[in-house]
């Protein structure tokens, strides 16, 4: 997957962070698709353990499914996150304020 050297940053970022600067406490899936919509693969992104694995969370407090393609993009700053929404290219659901919380993040990387 593209979007591997990606997470493998944010994960790095996520054991280098202070716990007690956080901003962000929630837990998100991630659903990586091709760009036929098929799931390539699950990611949780843990910001409470500050982790990142791959599988399902039971209890997230969002999602997002996005293509492969589109979070490299996003990861290597050649879009932002808010023009993939704008283009309906990511589907969010959950906790709107954890979520905003989660993208702001992306904001400030970009």
């Amino acid at each position: 997957m593209k979007s591997d050297e990606i997470i493998e940053k944010i994960r790095n970022k996520l054991k280098d962070s202070d716990p007690s600067k956080r901003t962000v406490v929630n837990t998100f899936q991630f659903n990586f698709t091709d760009t036929e919509g098929q799931l390539i693969k699950s990611m949780v992104f843990d910001f409470k353990a500050l982790d990142i694995y791959e599988g399902k969370a039971a209890d997230a407090d969002g999602s997002v499914t996005i293509t492969d393609d589109d979070f490299y993009l996003v990861g290597t700053k050649q879009t932002t996150f808010d023009k993939i929404l704008e283009q309906e290219k990511a589907k969010v659901d959950g906790d709107t304020d954890a979520i905003n919380k989660m993208l702001e993040k992306f904001r400030l990387a970009s």
